[in-house]
C-alpha cells in the first residue's frame, strides 16, 4: 500500500510519457518540419546525444538533494532567495505550457471534428477534467495515466504500421540540404522537448523510493522516439508538403485504410490527442499549485481554478489568433529550453558549493 500522495518510478514515468510525448507527437512537429524542412528528423538524432548526457544533471541533483521538496531544500540548505529564482520562471513555463496545449487542443478540434461547436463549450468540456484531476492530486493524475497510456500506444504503432504502404522512405534524403542555422534551431526547438523530464526534479518528493540515472535516460529514448517516428513518417508520407500541412500528425491518420471497405479511421486520433492533453494540462495545474505551496487544501483547490480561469480566458480572446499563437509556440521552446538548461546548471552548482561548504564546516 502506497503512502497518500506518493507515486513509483514507473507512474512518475507515465505522466511524463503521456504529457511531454503529446507535445513531441503533435505540436512541436509542425515546427519542425517549417523550420528544417527534411533535415528536422536527423536534427533530432543529432541532439539526442547531447540530451542524454544532460539527464545526468537532474540525476545527480536529485541524489544529493535525498529527493526532498527542491525549493524547501533551496530554502534551508542555501537561501530563500535561490528558491524564488526557481519559482518565478518555473511558474511562468508551466502556465505557458498548459495554454499552448490547451490551444493547440481546443483549435484542432474546431478546425478537424467539431466546426460548429463553440470554443467555450469545448474548452470547459476538457478544463473541467483537468481541473478535476488536478484537485484529486498527483496519485490521480498518475492513475489516469496509467489506464489512458497503453491505448494511446497501441493506436500509435498502428497508424504507423497501417501507413507503410503509403510511405516512401527515399524522401528522408538527402541529408543536410538546408542551412546549418536552420538546423541548429530545429535541434534546440527538440532539446527544449525532451529536457522537460526535468519535472522529475520538481515532483522528486512525491515519488516513492530512488530513481536511477538510467530512468532519466530511457525516458529520452521514449520521448525521442515519439517525435522521429511521427516526424519521419510525415516526411515519408507527404515529402516537401509535410512543412506545409498544419497537422501533419493528424494527417497520416486520414491515409489509413484497411482493405477496400476499412477507411476514415482517424476518428480514433481523438482520444490520443485529448488523453495527452487532459494529462499534460492536469500537471500543469496541478505543478502551479504544488510550487506555490498553499496553506490548505481550499487554498490549493483555490489556485488551480484561478490558474484555469487565466487559461480559458487566453484561449477566449480572438487576438491569439493561429499565426500569433505559432509565434508563441515558437517562443515558448526557445524560453522552455533555456529555462530548463539554466536551472539545471546552476543548481547543480548550488548543490556542490552547499556540499563544500558542510564538509568545510565540519
Amino acid at each position: 500500500m502506497l503512502p497518500k500522495g506518493s507515486i513509483t518510478i514507473l507512474q512518475a514515468s507515465m505522466v511524463l510519457i503521456m504529457a511531454i510525448g503529446l507535445d513531441n507527437h503533435v505540436t512541436i512537429i509542425p515546427l519542425l518540419l517549417h523550420t528544417a524542412n527534411k533535415d528536422s528528423w536527423i536534427s533530432v538524432i543529432l541532439v539526442l546525444p547531447l540530451c542524454l548526457l544532460w539527464t545526468l544533471l537532474p540525476y545527480w541533483i536529485a541524489k544529493k538533494t535525498r529527493q526532498t521538496n527542491i525549493l524547501s531544500w533551496l530554502r534551508t540548505h542555501a537561501h530563500p532567495a535561490l528558491a524564488l529564482l526557481l519559482l518565478v520562471p518555473f511558474l511562468s513555463f508551466f502556465l505557458t505550457n498548459a495554454f499552448v496545449t490547451f490551444k493547440e487542443v481546443i483549435v484542432w478540434t474546431r478546425t478537424s471534428y467539431l466546426p460548429e461547436t463553440p470554443i467555450l463549450v469545448t474548452a470547459l468540456s476538457l478544463l473541467a477534467l483537468c481541473v478535476y484531476s488536478a484537485m484529486k492530486g498527483i496519485r490521480s493524475i498518475a492513475i489516469c495515466a496509467g489506464v489512458l497510456l497503453p491505448a494511446v500506444w497501441v493506436l500509435g504503432y498502428f497508424v504507423m504500421s497501417a501507413n507503410f504502404q503509403f510511405k516512401r522512405y527515399a524522401l528522408l534524403f538527402p541529408l543536410f540540404t538546408n542551412r546549418f542555422s536552420s538546423i541548429a534551431s530545429c535541434m534546440m526547438y527538440a532539446a527544449g522537448s525532451f529536457i522537460e523530464i526535468f519535472i522529475l526534479v520538481l515532483i522528486q518528493h512525491h515519488i516513492r523510493g530512488k530513481f536511477k540515472w538510467y530512468h532519466l535516460m530511457i525516458l529520452v529514448l521514449i520521448i525521442s522516439g515519439l517525435t522521429i517516428g511521427p516526424l519521419a513518417g510525415s516526411i515519408a508520407s507527404f515529402g516537401y508538403k509535410s512543412a506545409q500541412i498544419r497537422y501533419p500528425t493528424f494527417e497520416q491518420w486520414r491515409l489509413v485504410r484497411i482493405g477496400d471497405y476499412v477507411s476514415h479511421l482517424d476518428f480514433l486520433s481523438i482520444y490520443q490527442w485529448l488523453a495527452g492533453a487532459f494529462i499534460r494540462i492536469s500537471l500543469m495545474l496541478y505543478l502551479i499549485a504544488d510550487l506555490l505551496k498553499s496553506k490548505s487544501e481550499r487554498s490549493r483547490k483555490y489556485t488551480i481554478a484561478i490558474v484555469a480561469g487565466i487559461l480559458l480566458l487566453l484561449v477566449a480572446i480572438p487576438m491569439i489568433n493561429d499565426m500569433v499563437y505559432l509565434r508563441i509556440v515558437r517562443w515558448y521552446y526557445i524560453g522552455a529550453f533555456a529555462i530548463i538548461l539554466f536551472s539545471s546548471l546552476w543548481l547543480l552548482l548550488t548543490v556542490v558549493w552547499t556540499a563544500r561548504k558542510k564538509g568545510a564546516g565540519a
